[in-house]
């Protein structure tokens, strides 16, 4: 009978280190980065009710650590037909620095990244550890845009509107 419970602990124990690494790999968090990416039609540098979302932009997400260069993680992702792009992240990255950044727009009349004012280099930077005390796994990163080279007619209206322009 004490052969048996032995054999007993040590088929248990066997199984639990055979499930040790899944446990380690299902520990490591998992995020989900969404954001979206708009033709900003009138050139005002802010999303707006003409703005038009964009199918098919390429965006890059990319983490880095202290050291100047230190990239540490990186991927791509292309807009759906809403200008919608999402991310699988694996792993915490509570100590680098994530930003994602315009790489490729797919409408040739609306492909120059903004590189004046606030927009200079547009970018939105997501918090990508399970210690930043938000509980959904999804990160929400900011709109952002490529503008098209010459603004619409109708923006002048939307400007006078907003009161970003006198009449």
């Amino acid at each position: 009978m004490a052969r048996l419970t032995q054999l007993a602990i040590l088929f248990a124990g066997a199984l639990c280190l055979i499930s040790l690494p899944d446990i380690a790999h299902s520990a490591a968090p998992e995020f989900y980065v969404q954001g979206e990416v708009y033709c900003e039609v009138c050139r005002a540098d802010f999303i707006n009710k003409l703005s038009e979302p964009m199918s098919g932009a390429k965006v890059l997400l990319e983490c880095k650590g202290d050291e100047e260069g230190n990239v540490t993680y990186s991927a791509e992702a292309v807009t759906n037909e809403k200008g919608v792009y999402r991310f699988a992240v694996k792993g915490d990255h509570e100590d680098e620095t994530c930003d994602i950044t315009l790489v490729k727009s797919s409408r040739p009349d609306c492909d120059e990244i903004p590189d004046e004012g606030w927009a200079t280099k547009p970018s939105s930077r997501v918090s990508l550890t399970a210690n930043s005390g938000m509980h959904d796994d999804t990160r929400k990163a900011n709109p952002l845009a490529f503008a098209k080279k010459v603004a619409l007619p109708e923006c002048a209206e939307l400007l006078k509107e907003l009161e970003v322009i006198d009449d």
